[in-house]
């Protein structure tokens, strides 16, 4: 491994993990990659958006303490701290499943001689720069309301909490988590 991230556990000093970086090669790749997504998911209807990100909240609730143990690992945070905010970004992601598609429901405008309306279009790919000290909610927080509206998103979290990145990326992948990353 040329370039490495390691994660420390902050309570105790042991070392947690070991990842690959990534060089520009892969990074352009990878906004590339996000773009084109970003580009296909704003064609799926705000309701099919919805239904998929209320099941994420589920698949958070489901993993909830995996997720809580990750972020104490990483964080050095206390255990109800941690469960606390993954509990939290699945309420988000339950609010934004049932209201998202009436929130961006296209509204009316009345104006004299003219059929107006506003309308909420997606923008495109979202980047996030995050830090360490919320890895599940401050992504949770960001990464929801942009889902529901038809964004694609492109995390760099902190890389302290790179495990607590992949496993996100995992559960929004809706690939089976990896059990090397808890």
């Amino acid at each position: 491994m040329s370039a490495a991230i390691r994660t420390t556990n902050p309570a105790t000093g042991q070392p947690l993990a070991e990842y690959e970086a990534w060089d520009t090669v892969r990074i352009e790749a990878a906004v590339e990659r996000a773009h084109a997504a970003a580009r296909a998911w704003a064609r799926v209807p705000a309701s099919e958006r919805a239904t998929r990100v209320g099941h994420l909240a589920h698949v958070l609730a489901e993993h909830k303490e995996a997720l809580a143990h990750l972020a104490v690992t990483e964080t050095g945070k206390p255990v109800g701290e941690a469960e606390g905010e993954v509990s939290k970004s699945a309420l988000t992601a339950e609010y934004y499943a049932e209201h998202g598609p009436g929130i961006l429901a296209d509204e009316r405008v009345d104006i004299d001689g003219a059929e107006a309306w506003v309308a909420h279009e997606p923008i495109g790919l979202v980047l996030a720069v995050m830090p360490w000290n919320f890895p599940i909610w401050q992504v949770m927080r960001f990464a929801v309301p942009s889902l529901v509206a038809g964004n694609g998103i492109l995390l760099k979290h902190a890389s302290n909490v790179t495990g607590s990145a992949l496993a996100l990326q995992d559960l929004f992948s809706s690939r089976p988590v990896s059990p090397s990353i808890w």
